[in-house]
């Protein structure tokens, strides 16, 4: 992905992710950033996913796309646990290991639909769990980096 065409909240945004879980490159951002939208792609209907790629910026719109299989079962997940145990399972069968651990699972998840609540409108995207939108309003950047 080219990071050159991106504005300055887009590269704050994976700068933040790359110092908060020590990451060596943007590359590997990416790759886990990737891999929270897939997943939370997985929770959608195709139509809600349809509406929510519509709304995301573009350099988030091919992480989000990325290896879709059209046919794949839809996740219902209402709690931020139930979407970090379902990027798990996607990296442990993709075969990838991208992540080390639950808790940096649950980092870049925040970190991702945190952002995504600040790029989009969100709060009243019918496809997202409510639960989901309340967890995430109630985490302060000084939990994450815990």
């Amino acid at each position: 992905m080219l990071l050159t065409h991106l504005d300055q909240s887009e590269m704050d945004f994976l700068q933040q992710i790359k110092k908060e879980l020590s990451l060596e490159t943007n590359d590997e951002v990416i790759k886990r950033v990737a891999a929270v939208l897939q997943a939370l792609r997985q929770t959608l209907t195709r139509e809600n996913a349809n509406e929510l790629v519509n709304q995301l910026p573009d350099f988030l719109k091919l992480a989000f796309i990325g290896n879709w299989d059209k046919n794949e079962a839809i996740v219902t997940v209402n709690h931020l646990d139930e979407l970090v145990s379902l990027i798990q399972v996607r990296d442990i069968r993709s075969g990838k290991n991208y992540f080390t651990s639950e808790v940096q699972i649950l980092s870049i998840a925040i970190l991702t639909l945190k952002k995504l609540l600040q790029f989009n409108d969100l709060k009243n995207f019918k496809g997202l769990s409510p639960y989901i939108i309340q967890q995430l309003n109630e985490i302060s950047a000084e939990e994450i980096a815990a």
